[in-house]
């Protein structure tokens, strides 16, 4: 009886396995030539006026809950997209980065979607910016005063510079992109499934 549940237990072992082995650098992600992160993280580039984006939200959300321990997601906003000045798109990545420090990045983030994307209110002002976070308990004047602050100023241009870095080597030509340990880039059009994308993200973090 207990080989019996051995040989179960190794069967059920073998799908993912076999899952696991058959990632291929190149089909299923590409090698940058660059040095790995000292941290394990995953890195996402996305944008609010991204359609994709905001489709992927929730593949995206389940991906960061299956992280293991120790790993960072980080949600890093582009401002690359045509059709709006850049200085219109860093106005909602100062927007997402003040709602997190107020511990209120991810209900902003998905009003910020749903307003885009559901609303048809594109964003593209900054009053409209400012009266989206005085809805969430940031007035007008704490905005002011944290989009002028270092912290802030500092994580703006943090986004910005990973955004370039990743674009100049040629890693980064659209949104959403998932970058494993600054190292893997995720082909995503080859993933299938939500649980393809956890095994694959698992797997790239252990490389």
């Amino acid at each position: 009886m207990l080989k019996k549940l051995k040989l179960s237990l190794l069967i059920l072992c073998l799908p993912f396995a076999a899952m696991a082995a058959d990632f291929k650098a190149g089909d299923d992600y590409t090698v940058l030539d660059i040095e790995k992160s000292k941290t394990p993280q995953v890195t996402e580039f996305f944008s609010f006026y991204c359609p994709h984006c905001f489709k992927f939200e929730a593949v995206a959300k389940a991906m960061e809950k299956s992280l293991p321990a120790g790993t960072e997601f980080v949600k890093n906003h582009v401002n690359f997209l045509g059709g709006l000045a850049p200085e219109v798109q860093s106005n909602l990545s100062y927007a997402y980065i003040i709602a997190k420090q107020h511990n209120k990045g991810e209900q902003v983030a998905e009003q910020i979607f749903q307003s885009i994307h559901v609303q048809r209110a594109p964003l593209d002002n900054i009053k409209d910016v400012k009266a989206l976070l005085d809805v969430n308990g940031i007035d007008s004047d704490t905005f002011d005063k944290d989009i002028a602050s270092m912290p802030v100023i500092s994580a703006e241009k943090a986004m910005q510079d990973k955004q370039n870095k990743f674009s100049q080597m040629g890693a980064l030509t659209g949104v959403p992109t998932f970058i494993v340990n600054d190292k893997y880039k995720i082909n995503i059009n080859t993933i299938k499934s939500q649980q393809q994308l956890d095994e694959l993200v698992a797997f790239l973090l252990k490389q």
